[in-house]
């Protein structure tokens, strides 16, 4: 059995979620080719959000792509305090939900142009 250190884990980790960075980056980008951000400053701010989603109890990958497609078109969403007071509070549903909640409701808001 391979045996890694809390090192390699940490190195393990950061990679996947590089690639996961990048491979939704790339998705976005080919879904939305309005998205015309370079991609220097695209991943970090993808990434940057990817690490704060990390900190939160999120089960679905899926919901944290879409946690990144909230960054890609909502820059520092989550940064707000009473959206991040909202994700980490317990309100009876699930992290995953809050945010796909919240995913719509942006959605919705941007088709009717509030």
């Amino acid at each position: 059995m391979l045996k890694l250190s809390e090192e390699q884990c940490v190195g393990m980790d950061k990679r996947e979620d590089d690639d996961f960075v990048r491979d939704t980056a790339l998705r976005l980008k080919k879904k939305f080719p309005g998205i015309t951000e370079s991609d220097d400053t695209f991943h970090v701010r993808l990434r940057k959000a990817l690490d704060y989603a990390n900190t939160l109890p999120l089960k679905e990958k899926n919901v944290k792509r879409d946690f990144l497609f909230l960054e890609a078109f909502w820059p520092g969403f989550y940064l707000k305090p009473e959206v991040d007071k909202w994700l980490r509070t317990p309100n009876g549903y699930s992290t995953d939900q809050r945010v796909e909640d919240y995913k719509h409701v942006m959605i919705n808001r941007e088709r009717r142009g509030v």
